[in-house]
């Protein structure tokens, strides 16, 4: 399946439909929280089955289409999963809580209600039943079967509906090309063919914007309209500066997945390290999101990702195998064994790309004619110009 992104564009009275569909499944995920919490034994079947009786009951529910609220259903026990398998991690968790005004983005249609209809290549209608039909613009051919669309409110005022798409014939490709990848800070990207690609540090080229309108805001009396005007501007700055960072993302997912049969990074927890003193410029780097995204997209071209264990990539040799201990400064691989003289992220690459040369001829025996060229050994010095074979990619 595949999930798309497409900029919605409501009038004024279907942005106020869509707006009163948010808080009547709010209201309805609160109705059902409160059934869940009077169950003894918990039932989902029972909890799904009150939706015919809410809508006798009370007139506003007759508003929203049934699978909508059924999904809400879905919704509050997933959240019961989630709930459940932290607390098998041994991690502190409470109960699930009520929702407040204002909390609830998103609704979804799963299945049925739902129509998407093309006028020519840029006008094309969504029509959503309870709700009508709403301009929407699609950067691509929808051709395949629809399964499910979510809308949602963003903060900066814009709506958005996600479709998921099903029923697509993907073209396969036949690329046995092997790729080691280092990820960094400075460097986000240094692979095993001598590429990089530096951070292009996107939150630096908005921070001071994102400050001031900050600053603005704050000094704005609570609940008024000039506080919510720069609250407005606040979140489309952050929309423009996420949708920076995934695009970034994207197109050297693209790029990886679209020239290599097999992808290896490096097994690093990257949720931790964005919970540490190093958590900004993590987030800022994208480094989890380019991983996840050159996954999908090298399982959608036939290839794969495969990650390797971290441990000695860094100090370990990637031509003799020699341990060469770094002090975290320490940008140049020298090798005292070989003489083998390299960045430092190069010689990682190369060493998670032989790592992972290895696990595939253990694991995946038609593929062991894959080997590594040996390279030249030869003495490089990181202030001559001859060494400096390194492109950036974006």
């Amino acid at each position: 399946m595949i999930t798309h992104k497409f900029r919605l564009y409501p009038n004024k009275q279907t942005e106020i439909k869509l707006l009163e569909t948010l808080e009547i499944c709010r209201q309805g995920y609160n109705i059902f929280l409160g059934e869940l919490n009077n169950q003894k034994v918990i039932d989902k079947s029972l909890i799904q089955g009150i939706i015919p009786d809410m809508k006798i009951c009370d007139s506003r529910f007759e508003k929203v289409h049934s699978k909508t609220l059924q999904y809400e259903v879905y919704k509050l026990f997933s959240n019961l999963s989630g709930l459940s398998a932290t607390k098998k991690q041994h991690r502190k968790v409470g109960s699930l809580r009520f929702k407040g005004k204002g909390v609830f983005k998103t609704f979804t249609y799963n299945q049925s209600g739902f129509r998407l209809e093309w006028k020519d290549k840029r006008n094309q209608l969504l029509w959503l039943s309870k709700i009508g039909n709403i301009p929407i613009r699609c950067h691509r051919k929808v051709a395949g079967i629809i399964k499910q669309i979510t809308v949602k409110h963003f903060p900066s005022g814009k709506w958005y509906a996600f479709v998921v798409e099903d029923g697509i014939k993907l073209q396969k490709t036949s690329n046995s090309n092997v790729v080691g990848i280092d990820l960094g800070l400075q460097n986000i990207i240094y692979d095993s063919d001598g590429n990089s690609i530096q951070n292009p540090r996107h939150l630096k080229q908005k921070e001071r914007r994102l400050k001031h309108l900050q600053r603005l805001m704050s000094n704005k009396q609570k609940r008024s309209n000039n506080r919510n005007r720069f609250k407005i501007q606040l979140a489309r700055q952050y929309e423009r500066l996420v949708n920076s960072r995934d695009d970034f993302a994207h197109k050297v997912s693209r790029y990886y997945a679209g020239n290599y049969g097999i992808i290896a990074f490096e097994d690093m927890n990257i949720q931790n390290l964005s919970r540490s003193m190093l958590s900004k410029s993590v987030n800022d780097a994208v480094l989890g999101k380019i991983r996840q995204f050159t996954a999908y997209k090298a399982e959608n071209a036939g290839g794969a990702v495969m990650l390797v264990k971290t441990a000695g990539t860094t100090i370990r040799c990637s031509q003799c195998g020699a341990d060469n201990p770094k002090e975290l400064g320490e940008r140049e691989h020298n090798c005292w064994n070989c003489r083998f003289i390299v960045p430092r992220d190069y010689n990682s690459a190369l060493e998670i790309k032989r790592l992972c040369l290895e696990r595939i001829r253990q694991e995946l025996p038609e593929f062991k004619h894959l080997e590594m060229k040996p390279l030249q050994l030869q003495v490089l010095s990181m202030k001559n110009e001859a060494y400096s074979k390194t492109s950036v990619l974006v």
